[in-house]
């Protein structure tokens, strides 16, 4: 009960905040926006039925998120067309600057309760220190230029330690201290159990090992010369990325978003009006959150609702972001419909996506219905072809398959490979379309 509280709590702070981000379109529809976070099908199967606590790691990062909305909202960013003492910039600064505080301290208490937001942690200190750390002055001919502060860059880092740290001093207290350490980064980092789960989560390394099989299979099958087959054995099936590798591959997708985006706009809010902060920063969590989903080590499928979550808060703003956020949904719930395997959770699970996601459709479609531009709606030809395919893998995997295959044996995790490779494609574009929305939905036109 109290874990969904903290869930109901984020929702409402968090959808109140985007009446903040001071851009046409931006909160509107705000019993839209909670009411699709708090009935998420994906926690309700993840959290009353799997039995976890997503909804309230979920519901802090909506904590987090709403204070550093409310920190970047236009009261709190100047602009180069405003006529103002630096005494007036300062106090107009200060509110933002706490507010940004609180997100960074709830965020550091997140981080601590679970390790699965570490990727969201070049997001925070690249915005933070380049926006928090820094003072916007105006001088004498009116030009805005931002001196670094070392007091905010203390006050920052003590904030978010305290709330980082405080959960390990019982470890630290222990006899043998350095050995508590290593068990926790064994535990919270376990590399022996290899690249992807037994479930194949619906990413970029589920398509590398099924190109794998693929290949495997033609190897074994086609003719092939015995000189040629002999260099391809040391390729086939493909060898295991190293988690090395994997983390290199990870940093490398989060450097668009959490790291050179994070930095440029967190300058650009000081000095510059060329874009909207607290946006870009839901938009940032977002394609960060899907970049640690198609290319983390080890990834479960839950991780998806770690982006979709944040994204509902996009989804009234446009029509372009609603079919994003439909999207996302379509194919990231889906792919959790496997972990509910009993016979007896059949109608509960797919009641429960499809009564959602025809109720998300619906409300979003009454929001961003045209009716001056043609009846522009939010679904495409491509959504209903989308749907269309799914509900045919449904049935294959519900029915067909333990009717036809399950008594024989013969093919025990086609239905789940099935729902991993079709989940990931849509997920792969959805992935490339979160990172088009950050960099044009965020930054301004006269930039570009």
């Amino acid at each position: 009960i109290l874990s969904g509280a903290v869930l109901l709590a984020g929702a409402y702070l968090a959808t109140q905040s985007m009446s903040t981000v001071g851009e046409e379109g931006c909160g509107r529809a705000p019993w839209l926006t909670f009411t699709l976070i708090v009935t998420n099908p994906g926690l309700i199967m993840l959290d009353h039925v799997h039995f976890q606590y997503n909804g309230m790691l979920l519901g802090m990062l909506l904590i987090s998120i709403a204070f550093m909305v409310r920190g970047a909202s236009p009261s709190s960013s100047p602009s180069s067309s405003q006529r103002i003492d630096n005494q007036l910039l300062i106090k107009s600064h200060l509110n933002g600057r706490r507010w940004e505080l609180v997100g960074a301290a709830t965020f550091a208490a997140l981080l601590a309760m679970k390790h699965l937001y570490l990727t969201l942690a070049p997001l925070y200190f690249f915005y933070l220190l380049r926006r928090h750390c820094f003072v916007a002055e105006r001088s004498s001919n009116g030009v805005i230029a931002a001196r670094f502060s070392w007091d905010r860059l203390l006050v920052l880092a003590a904030v978010t330690l305290i709330f980082f740290l405080s959960p390990f001093i019982p470890f630290v207290m222990q006899s043998d201290p350095v050995g508590q350490m290593q068990q926790i980064l064994k535990r919270l980092f376990p590399f022996g159990r290899g690249l992807v789960h037994d479930y194949w989560a619906a990413n970029v390394w589920a398509l590398y090992l099924f190109a794998s099989r693929v290949a495997t299979f033609i190897f074994r099958k086609a003719p092939i010369p015995g000189d040629i087959r002999g260099l391809l054995e040391s390729f086939i099936p493909f060898p295991e990325p190293k988690p090395s590798l994997v983390a290199l591959l990870l940093l490398v997708g989060l450097w668009p978003g959490g790291i050179d985006m994070a930095w440029k706009v967190g300058r650009w809010s000081l000095v510059k009006p060329l874009c909207n902060p607290g946006k870009f920063f839901i938009h940032a969590v977002v394609f960060c959150s899907l970049s640690a989903f198609m290319l983390g080590y080890h990834v479960h499928e839950k991780a998806i609702m770690t982006a979709v979550i944040p994204l509902t808060l996009l989804a009234t703003n446009s029509r372009h972001t609603a079919r994003l956020y439909i999207r996302t949904c379509m194919f990231g719930l889906f792919g959790l419909l496997p972990l509910l395997f009993r016979p007896e959770e059949l109608l509960l699970k797919v009641g429960l996506y499809v009564t959602w996601m025809c109720g998300a459709i619906y409300g979003l479609e009454r929001v961003h219905y045209d009716r001056h531009g043609g009846g522009r709606t939010v679904l495409t030809k491509m959504d209903f072809v989308a749907f269309a395919t799914l509900a045919v893998v449904l049935i294959f995997m519900e029915i067909i398959h333990p009717i036809v295959f399950m008594p024989s044996g013969r093919m025990e995790f086609l239905p789940l490979m099935t729902t991993s490779m079709l989940c990931a494609i849509g997920l792969v574009g959805c992935w490339t379309e979160s990172w088009k929305h950050m960099f044009y939905g965020s930054v301004k036109t006269a930039w570009r």
